[in-house]
């Protein structure tokens, strides 16, 4: 506990408690005066032998005695019991006269026997021959700062057991990016120890064509007029490891004032395995998964990035839609595995046909796209030639049992120095010239013809516009309702909402004929807020009359990212509101798996809101289960194609009690969806299925009549 000025541990002898003179008289009434008025302290003049000859009156405050009890007593009176037992009065006493000033920090004791932490400064008094003639004596009540100082020791304490038992990298460093604090998850993840690392400038653990970016990241720290801590979002980057390895990190850097003086502290996560897990999901968001090409929604962004910069750089390029003439036989006859190796051989073949610069696809069933870039058309149709040829020579599947052949038809569409078109007048001039292709006798492959193509392109896309929006602000689709049935779940009647709309024969469209002009017109937004106000109007109203019931309603990939529709149904919900849970909104796996951040923001928000939400088609050609860690759903709807043929199918019934699995540990209940057969039913209960939908458990019906 002492905090002495002379030589630690040092014994000396106590003083003797005879009585000498008195030390002299204070220097008149003005010094009397000061002393009287240091209230906060405890002033004490002691004569030779540690005996009491005066005190200030902020002694009677500390000690609770008066005057007249304390003058002429031994200093020790203060002292605990163990301490006067260990002589210690007298050898503090003896420090002072040996060194001339004795300051210590112990336990002192009151006149009702309780304690307090004192600081103490005992002087020597000599008069001018250098004599001793007593002790000044100041004592200061610092209990309140020692509670302090020890909590904050607890602190320091708790904090070095946190961060050396943390898994992310911590470290601090000073004004002078010196590094000052290390723990052992930054040995691992730097691999430098503590002593190697302390004292090293923190652009040891930067590489060089990263230091700018976090330079400007501590300036940005650094700058800052708070004294308290001032924290930085954290920020990807790039650590460099005493091998010379770089691992990509997540860096959340903060930093104090002390005085002038700004530290800094880091904390460094080692996200390599997100980063190859965000690199799988991406290569499952844009390609195909069964030949590993583009797939149809980044081929189209691949295509607007190029007719983008054709128009800006005036350059050409040729667009190439391909189909397989005699593939559904090949389907038909001899199953999806020969279809499969069809796309897999065709796919390869169209990759080592053109250059690499240019892009290749799968956009549809049996279809293929090309974006052959600075072509022209004389370019473009050697290209489609040896398309037409490649696939005509080597696009069959051979096997004991199977021997199958394809051929191709190929539709062309170029881009013309200075000539304005869209890339959607490319996709549907390409795809008219395939099947004007396919007519003219296959295999073969056939222009699109600008001044025919081009105004049939711009009747059908006015067409589109306007029937869309002629149908969305008068109110002219219409909605069909699909039973959701109970297999284990609760007994509450569900549907799923069906948009349709009508032809100019009044005959009823599936989506699959309007939805896709709907997205590229930018209408689809407009047309997802319609159906999300007749749902919630629906259930309002129904609940009022006592009907519990829920539904279902699908949002786009693209209202998804849209961040103003959780603000737009808010506002439908306090206008007509319905109970919690009562409406489910549901998004595709891949419009998740593309922005799953943003996914995972709708499920949290909807939530908040009280509505549900679901995933649907889950297993429909992704097969990492890692985002599902980051989605927090409700539901989750089984893809049909593991459900159609489950009673036959070992390997379905497998993925299916997984999928099961994994959504009940999550808390959510599932959806098996393409139900045909009572057999299915029982063995979707068998294996924990919440809800069943299909054709045998209920067909889609205007809901009119449910309404009704």
């Amino acid at each position: 506990m002492s905090e002495a000025t002379g030589p630690p541990g040092r014994q000396l002898p106590a003083l003797s408690a005879t009585t000498s003179s008195p030390p002299p008289p204070l220097e008149g009434n003005l010094l009397a005066a000061m002393f009287e008025s240091l209230q906060d302290y405890a002033i004490l003049m002691l004569d030779v032998d540690g005996h009491i000859a005066s005190w200030n009156v902020g002694a009677d405050r500390f000690k609770g005695w008066d005057a007249g009890e304390i003058v002429g007593r031994s200093h020790a009176l203060f002292y605990l019991e163990e301490d006067i037992a260990s002589g210690r009065p007298g050898s503090d006493l003896s420090m002072a006269a040996e060194y001339g000033r004795f300051e210590e920090q112990h336990w002192r004791i009151r006149k009702d026997g309780s304690r307090f932490w004192a600081s103490v400064v005992i002087t020597a008094v000599r008069d001018s021959r250098g004599e001793l003639r007593g002790f000044g004596e100041v004592i200061r009540d610092v209990t309140d700062h020692y509670a302090a100082i020890q909590a904050l020791r607890r602190s320091e304490s708790r904090f070095r057991s946190v961060t050396e038992s943390a898994i992310d990298a911590i470290f601090a460093f000073n004004a002078d990016l010196r590094i000052i604090s290390w723990n052992a998850a930054a040995a691992r993840l730097y691999g430098y120890t503590a002593a190697e690392a302390i004292g090293q400038s923190v652009f040891t653990l930067v590489p060089e064509f990263r230091r700018e970016d976090v330079e400007a990241l501590i300036t940005v720290a650094a700058a800052s007029d708070r004294a308290e801590q001032v924290a930085i979002k954290p920020v990807e980057g790039i650590a460099l490891r005493v091998d010379g390895r770089l691992v990509p990190v997540e860096v959340a850097l903060s930093s104090w004032r002390i005085g002038s003086e700004r530290n800094f502290s880091a904390i460094v996560r080692d996200i390599t395995d997100r980063k190859r897990h965000e690199r799988e999901l991406q290569q499952l968001a844009d390609h195909d998964p069964i030949t590993n090409l583009f797939n149809r929604r980044r081929f189209e962004q691949e295509l607007d990035r190029i007719v983008s910069e054709c128009d800006r750089y005036d350059r050409t390029a040729a667009l190439l839609v391909l189909d397989l003439d005699g593939f559904k036989e090949v389907n038909d006859l001899h199953g999806h595995a020969a279809g499969d190796e069809i796309l897999v051989k065709v796919g390869a073949l169209l990759q080592a046909t053109v250059r690499d610069s240019d892009v290749v696809g799968r956009i549809g069933g049996d279809e293929f796209g090309v974006i052959v870039q600075e072509a022209d058309r004389a370019e473009a149709e050697c290209v489609a030639q040896k398309v037409v040829a490649a696939v005509r020579s080597s696009g069959m599947v051979i096997s004991d049992v199977v021997r199958a052949q394809v051929t191709a038809s190929v539709g062309i569409a170029v881009i013309e120095p200075r000539v304005e078109v869209t890339a959607e007048e490319l996709r549907i001039g390409a795809d008219r010239a395939m099947y004007r292709a396919k007519a003219e006798g296959r295999p073969g492959y056939a222009f699109m013809v600008p001044d025919d193509d081009a105004g049939a392109v711009l009747a059908a896309r006015r067409s589109w516009i306007s029937r869309l929006r002629d149908s969305l602000e008068n109110d002219l689709f219409e909605l069909h309702a699909q039973p959701i049935v109970t297999i284990n779940g609760d007994g509450i009647p569900r549907y799923e909402l069906l948009l349709r709309m009508r032809d100019d024969d009044d005959q009823l469209l599936a989506p699959s004929a309007f939805l896709d002009n709907a997205e590229r017109f930018d209408l689809i937004g407009g047309i997802d807020r319609w159906v999300l106000s007749r749902a919630v109007t629906m259930l309002h109203d129904r609940h009022r009359a006592g009907h519990d019931i829920n539904l279902t309603v699908n949002l786009s990939g693209k209202t998804m990212n849209d961040e103003s529709i959780v603000g737009d149904l808010a506002q439908m919900l306090e206008t007509h509101p319905i109970p919690p849970g009562a409406l489910i909104v549901e998004v595709t796996e891949t419009a998740a798996i593309v922005n799953i951040e943003r996914a995972a923001a709708l499920a949290r928000e909807l939530r908040a809101l009280g509505c549900h939400f679901a995933l649907d088609d889950f297993g429909s050609g992704f097969s990492s289960f890692y985002y599902l860690k980051h989605l927090e759903f409700d539901y989750l709807k089984i893809d049909g194609e593991f459900v159609a043929n489950l009673v036959a199918s070992p390997s379905d019934q497998l993925v299916v009690r997984a999928v099961v699995d994994i959504a009940r540990g999550m808390g959510s209940r599932t959806i098996a969806e393409f139900v045909g057969d009572d057999e299915t039913v029982a063995l979707l209960q068998d294996i924990g299925v919440d809800y069943g939908q299909g054709f045998h458990l209920g067909r889609p019906g205007p809901l009119k009549q449910l309404a009704a």
